[in-house]
């Protein structure tokens, strides 16, 4: 329903946004990485998913179109609502989580809040063939660096 909403970010929380458009305050709750990205009294461009639920309709936005299009696959799996979506982008960026699902990372989908080893196992089996290959920021190991000296 709603793509983005631009305008002046009023109030910033740990876990939501208060976003002003035309006199209209819109709570939007959000990832850690992109409550972090905004700054309190400047315009933002929030990128947004209505959530409508039998006896709540919300608002999650994010600062980046990744960010977003991580989101909805993460919501895709069985399981894992909103709430537990935002903590995972929390606790990782788009690329990271890539990386840790295609290498199968559990331990480290496990570190994020809500997930536990079950559902790290169900995120992987879900979408390892549906997230961005080219996307993927896998991190340095010991085993992949040049030798020094």
């Amino acid at each position: 329903m709603y793509s983005y909403i631009k305008g002046i970010v009023e109030e910033i929380y740990l876990d939501r946004i208060i976003l002003e458009n035309n006199g209209i305050g819109y709570e939007i709750n959000v990832s850690s990485f992109t409550a972090q990205s905004v700054q309190k009294g400047k315009s933002a461009k929030i990128f947004t998913k209505l959530i409508v639920r039998e006896d709540d309709m919300s608002l999650c936005g994010f600062s980046t179109q990744m960010e977003l299009e991580m989101f909805k696959l993460l919501t895709s799996v069985s399981k894992i609502g909103p709430k537990v979506g935002l903590g995972i982008l929390s606790c990782a960026t788009p690329p990271q989580l890539s990386a840790y699902i295609l290498s199968e990372d559990i331990a480290k989908l496990s570190k994020c809040p809500g997930v536990g080893k079950k559902t790290a196992e169900r995120i992987i089996l879900e979408l390892k063939d549906k997230v961005d290959k080219d996307m993927a920021e896998f991190e340095a190991t010991l085993f992949n660096q040049a030798p020094t000296g």
